[in-house]
C-alpha cells in the first residue's frame, strides 16, 4: 500500500506549466482527461490518462486576447443543454464563460452565456441537475440557475455568502450544496428546492463549532455505504474532517484528523476523492511538501494508507491543486505545485482491490486487498490474503489478517478484541479510536507468551503473534505511532456520556426512533442485543436517535439516561416536605404514596425513603450542590411496581426490546427522580 512517483510531466510551455492553480476531470468515451490552467496571461493543457504511462498531452489553449488578463486560475466542467463546457472565472464577463469540450478531449470555442445577475467573476461553482450555483465573488452572492434547454440560464435564488469551494449532492429527496470560504472561515450547507431553485441555510454552526476548522480551502463529498459524506479541508488546522450528511440536511461528525511529521498535509491546500468498487480514496496535499492517502471506513473515518514525501525529482512544494482518477488498475494522481513547474505524477496500484464487507458471526474476506468490519455482535473476521483493512466491532472481535501486510482498526467502546496472527514489522495497529491516545507510552503494554495484551481505560486488545512468541512494544508500534492524530468529533463521548439536562415528560411516554420523542430530548440511549457490546447514542434536542443497526433483529435490552433541567422548576420545596411525610410513615397532602412517588421519592437510590432523601431534594429545588444529582429514570411501563414500599424501593430500568430494521418502538414510564406528584 504505497504511493509511486513516476515523474513530471510538462508541455515545455513556462505560460502552461508554471504557476497551474487548478485541475479537474473529464472522461470522454472511457477516457478520462485532465485540464490544468494557469490563470491570467496563462491557459489550459489537456493530458489524457492512460495505463501504466505518464499522462499525455493531447491539445492547449492560450486565453485569447478577450479574457487573458480577466481570467482566474479555477476551471469546473459543466453541462450546458447537453453540451460540455470548461467554465472559467472571469472578472470582466458579464455571462458564464468557458470552452466547449469535444469528444476527443480536446478544447473548442470560447462561448459566454447570457448575463448573470453576478457577472462571471465566479470564485467556485457546482451543478446538479439541471441547476447550476455560483458564488459571485464581486456580489458576494451565492446563486442558482436553471438551466434552460437552449443552454441559457435564468436565475432562481441568491444567498449573502461567499465561497471558493462548493460540491452538491442528492440526499434522500432533497439536494444540497456545501460551500466553504478560506477568507472568511465559514462552511455552509444549503437546501436546494427543487420546484424555485430557492437556497435555505440549514444550521450547522454547533456541530462545525466544535470541530474547530481553521480556514477551509476545500470540501469534497462522496455517496457510499448507504450514507452522503462530505470531507473539510482546513489549512489553518491542519485538518481533515468527515461529516455524515443527514437528510434533514444536518452534519454529523464522524472524525476529525491532524497532521503529524508522519502525514504530508499541513496547511492542506486541496483534497480528491475516488470511489473505486466500493472502496473510496482521499488524497490531500498543501504547504507540507507532500501528498497523503486515506481510505474511507463505512463508519465515516479515515485509515492512513501511506504519504508521499516531495523528492529532488518531483515537484510538490506548496501544493495548490491535485486530481485523483481511476485509470484501469491504479490511481492516478495528478499535483501542481505553486513553486515547482508541470504536473507531478503519482500512482497507487489497486490491482488486488477486494470486497467491502461487514456482518456479524463469520465475516469472510478474499484472496485480494478487503475491508471487513465487525458489527454489535460477536464476530470473527478473516482476511485471507492480501492487504486488508480489519475493523473492529462493538461486540467481541476476533480478527485473522491472513497473509499480506494488514491493518487492524480498533474501535472504541467495544468488547475485547483478539488478534491472531499479528506479522511484527508487516502488520499494523490501529488505534485512532481511542479517545486522547497519543502514544503508545499511554498504554499498559504486557508481554505474553504468544504474543501482547494492550489496556487502555476499559478497553482490551490481545494479540497473538504470527510466530507465537511474545511481542515487545517496538514490535507492534515501532518507534510510535504512524498517520495522522484523530481527535474526539463527540466531546461528551468518552466512553460515558453525559446527558445535557434538559425538560422531559412525567409518566407513561410512546418511544419511537423515527419519530421525535419530547421525553427524550438529549438523552443516551444504551442498547445492549443479546449476545452483543453495548451501543450508546445520543437523542437530539427533539428527541430523535438513530441506533446504525443494520438490516435484521436484534433482541436486546433498552436503557434511558437522562439528567434534571433545573431551569424546568419542576422540583420544589412541596417535593422535599412530601418526601419528609414518607420517611416518618406519613402520606403525602393527596393520599397514600403511589409505587412512582416512592420511587420519585428516592433520589438516593439506596432503596429506602429517609429524612436525607428529602434534605437532598430541597437542596436541588433551592440550587445548592448536592451529594445526589436529579435525574429521569425509565422503567418497562408495564412492570409489576406492587411490591414497592418505602422501606423496599427496588426496581429495574430499562425494558427488553427487539429492534427490526434499526427500529424501536415501545412504551415506557418516566420518572423524575425528586419530584412527586399526585397519582
Amino acid at each position: 500500500m504505497v504511493l509511486q512517483f513516476e515523474g513530471v510531466v510538462a508541455t515545455g510551455s513556462a505560460t502552461l506549466d508554471s504557476g497551474i492553480g487548478d485541475t479537474a476531470l473529464k472522461t470522454f468515451n472511457g477516457v478520462t482527461y485532465l485540464y490544468s490552467v494557469t490563470g491570467p496571461a496563462g491557459g489550459i493543457a489537456v493530458w489524457e490518462l492512460v495505463e501504466g504511462a505518464l499522462p499525455q498531452l493531447v491539445d492547449t489553449e492560450f486565453f485569447g486576447e478577450s479574457i487573458t488578463y480577466q481570467v482566474g486560475r479555477s476551471v469546473t466542467p459543466v453541462t450546458l443543454a447537453g453540451e460540455e463546457i470548461l467554465a472559467l472565472d472571469v472578472r470582466s464577463a458579464t455571462g458564464l464563460v468557458g470552452y466547449e469540450l469535444n469528444p476527443s478531449g480536446t478544447i473548442g470555442a470560447l462561448q459566454e452565456t447570457d448575463t448573470l445577475i453576478g457577472g462571471g467573476d465566479i470564485s467556485a461553482l457546482a451543478q446538479v441537475s439541471d441547476v447550476l450555483i455560483a458564488a459571485h465573488e464581486t456580489t458576494g452572492q451565492i446563486t442558482s440557475y436553471t438551466v434552460n434547454a437552449d443552454g441559457t440560464l435564468n436565475a432562481s435564488a441568491s444567498v449573502t455568502a461567499e465561497a471558493d469551494s462548493m460540491k452538491v449532492l442528492q440526499v434522500g429527496d432533497h439536494n444540497y450544496a456545501v460551500a466553504c470560504d478560506a477568507a472568511s472561515g465559514m462552511i455552509n450547507t444549503y437546501n436546494l428546492d427543487d420546484s424555485t431553485g430557492a437556497l435555505s441555510v440549514v444550521d450547522n454552526s454547533e456541530t462545525l463549532a466544535t470541530l474547530g476548522i481553521a480556514t477551509p480551502t476545500a470540501v469534497e463529498v462522496v455517496q457510499v455505504y448507504n450514507q452522503s459524506w462530505l470531507i473539510v479541508a482546513g489549512a489553518g488546522s491542519n485538518s481533515l474532517s468527515v461529516m455524515e450528511l443527514a437528510v434533514d440536511g444536518r452534519l454529523v461528525p464522524t472524525d476529525h484528523v491532524l497532521d503529524t511529521l508522519h502525514t504530508r498535509f499541513g496547511s492542506v491546500q486541496d483534497l480528491a476523492v475516488v470511489e473505486v468498487e466500493g472502496h473510496v480514496f482521499v488524497v490531500a496535499g498543501g504547504a507540507d511538501d507532500g501528498v497523503t492517502l486515506f481510505k474511507l471506513t463505512p463508519g465515516g473515518q479515515l485509515v492512513h494508507l501511506d504519504s508521499f514525501e516531495d523528492t529532488l525529482q518531483s515537484g510538490l512544494q506548496n501544493i495548490e491543486a491535485l486530481s485523483v482518477a481511476r485509470v484501469a488498475n491504479e490511481l492516478q494522481i495528478l499535483v501542481a505545485s505553486q513553486q515547482d513547474p508541470g504536473l507531478t505524477h503519482l500512482t497507487f496500484s489497486i490491482e488486488n482491490l477486494g470486497v467491502v464487507q461487514d456482518g456479524f458471526g463469520t465475516v469472510n474476506g478474499t484472496t485480494q486487498d478487503d475491508m471487513l468490519s465487525g458489527s454489535v455482535l460477536d464476530t470473527t473476521l478473516v482476511g485471507g490474503a492480501g492487504d486488508d483493512i480489519l475493523i473492529a466491532g462493538i461486540g467481541a472481535t476476533t480478527m485473522y489478517g491472513g497473509t499480506g501486510a494488514d491493518i487492524f482498526v480498533m474501535k472504541y467502546g467495544s468488547d475485547t478484541t483478539t488478534i491472531n496472527d499479528f506479522a511484527a514489522g508487516t502488520d499494523r495497529l490501529d488505534l485512532f479510536d481511542y479517545p486522547l491516545l497519543r502514544s503508545p507510552e499511554q498504554l499498559t503494554f504486557t508481554a505474553t507468551s504468544q504474543g501482547a495484551r494492550i489496556e487502555y481505560r476499559d478497553e482490551v486488545v490481545v494479540i497473538n503473534s504470527e510466530t507465537g512468541g511474545p511481542l515487545a512494544s517496538d514490535d507492534v508500534f515501532g518507534s510510535g505511532f504512524e498517520g495522522p492524530d484523530h481527535t474526539t468529533v463527540d466531546f461528551e463521548d468518552f466512553g460515558v456520556l453525559n446527558p445535557a439536562s434538559s425538560e422531559g415528560i412525567q409518566g407513561q411516554i410512546n418511544l419511537n426512533s423515527e419519530t421525535a420523542n419530547p421525553g427524550l430530548s438529549d438523552a443516551e440511549i444504551h442498547f445492549t442485543p443479546n449476545g452483543g457490546g453495548t451501543i450508546s447514542v445520543r437523542a437530539d434536542d427533539e428527541g430523535r436517535f438513530d441506533l446504525g443497526l443494520p438490516s435484521g433483529s436484534f433482541p436486546g435490552e433498552l436503557e434511558i439516561f437522562k439528567t434534571y433541567s433545573t431551569a424546568s422548576s419542576e422540583i420544589t420545596a412541596l417535593d422535599a416536605l412530601q418526601v419528609l411525610r414518607i420517611s416518618v410513615g406519613l402520606d403525602p397532602v393527596w393520599g397514600p404514596a403511589s409505587p412512582e412517588n416512592l420511587i420519585a421519592a428516592d433520589i438516593t437510590q439506596d432503596g429506602t425513603v429517609t429524612s436525607l432523601d428529602a434534605l437532598i431534594i430541597l437542596q436541588v429545588a433551592v440550587g445548592l450542590p448536592s451529594a445526589h444529582d436529579a435525574e429521569w429514570v425509565f422503567l418497562d411501563a408495564d412492570a409489576d411496581l406492587s411490591g414497592i414500599t418505602s422501606s423496599d424501593v427496588n426496581y429495574e430500568t430499562g425494558i427488553e426490546v427487539t429492534i427490526v430494521d434499526n427500529v424501536v418502538t415501545t412504551d415506557m414510564t418516566s420518572i423524575l427522580l425528586g419530584n412527586l406528584e399526585p397519582a
